[in-house]
């Protein structure tokens, strides 16, 4: 009767251990598992916004020339940005001759108002045929192509003085921050059976540039600029 006695306590006290090392062994998993889970608090969020813009209520009047073409507003790592895009239109001047301008200037909000960041500039002189200077429609773009949360401009424009018909000289410009990229080359006039023109050369300075900024420049160079007859 003892040797059952001490065999039956023995099968409990066993039986009670192998459940207490299943118990922490179960709850072992469940903290491991819980240290391997995110945390969705430091995840990393974009800051980079596009902004509405209104031409029409533009307060940076008196820091540009020409006339406002378009623009655009963001919010990115900096701080918030406005890009105006103004023009002055060919006209004849006095001495019979042709000119006109193109003008970029970036500005970046602070606490007391607008900084201007950057600014380009390109025109025709005293063109004594026809001149052309003029941005290429709708080809105006803010992105973050390699998300590091700073606002890429993107623009392409035109500009030539001659007297029959060729293609225009033609450039595209970016600005990640202060830093400038630049594609030059000239328009595509396309016929039928053939084209003239599609110059094109890549500035060195893309070769600093990450390479969705490339990729992209590219994309927009071959989007615009080819005038079909």
């Amino acid at each position: 009767m003892k040797n059952y006695m001490l065999l039956f306590f023995a099968f409990i006290f066993f039986a009670c251990n192998n459940s207490q090392k299943k118990s922490d062994s179960t709850n072992k998993t469940d903290s491991a598992s819980a240290t391997l889970q995110p945390d969705e608090s430091t995840t990393a969020t974009s800051t980079f916004k596009i902004l509405s813009f209104d031409k029409n209520g533009q307060t940076l009047k008196d820091s540009i020339k020409g006339i406002l073409v378009d623009g655009l507003s963001w919010q990115d790592a900096e701080g918030e940005h406005r890009v105006l895009f103004t023009a002055i239109p060919v006209e004849m001047n006095k001495s019979g001759q042709q000119a006109g301008a193109v003008y970029a200037y970036c500005f970046i909000k602070n606490a007391t108002g607008w900084k201007k960041k950057w600014e380009v500039k390109d025109r025709i002189d005293a063109c004594e045929v026809d001149a052309t200077c003029e941005f290429l429609p709708n080809s105006f773009t803010v992105t973050d192509n390699d998300a590091n949360n700073l606002g890429e401009v993107c623009f392409l424009y035109k500009l030539s003085c001659k007297g029959d018909v060729s293609p225009d000289e033609k450039k595209l410009i970016m600005y990640e921050g202060v830093n400038k990229y630049a594609i030059r080359g000239s328009t595509i006039l396309q016929f039928e059976g053939g084209k003239e023109g599609g110059d094109k050369k890549i500035d060195a300075s893309f070769t600093k540039a990450a390479k969705p900024l490339l990729d992209f420049a590219n994309s927009q160079w071959d989007k615009f600029g080819t005038t079909k007859y």
